[in-house]
């Protein structure tokens, strides 16, 4: 049975798709988080974003990260 759960926990490590993951140090990112896509094509998250040299530090676009790929709606209360 170890070897199903290892199994298991190796899938959902690699459940995410490649450009859902900082290019500088490989992780997910959390939702509200933003990722920042440099001129390379490169998506970082705030903090490699954030250790760039400053001439280098120029984003073609930045995202914050959704909960999921649907956003959610917001909604007046009911009275």
């Amino acid at each position: 049975m170890p070897e199903l759960a290892a199994m298991l926990l190796h899938h959902s490590l690699h459940a995410a798709a490649p450009g859902d993951r900082c290019a500088g140090c490989r992780r997910t990112p959390l939702p509200g988080e933003r990722m920042h896509e440099i001129e390379s094509g490169r998506k970082l998250c705030d903090l490699c974003f954030a250790a760039l040299p400053k001439e280098r530090r120029l984003a073609v676009r930045t995202e914050r990260v959704h909960v999921s790929e649907r956003r959610l709606l917001v909604a007046r209360k009911a009275a």
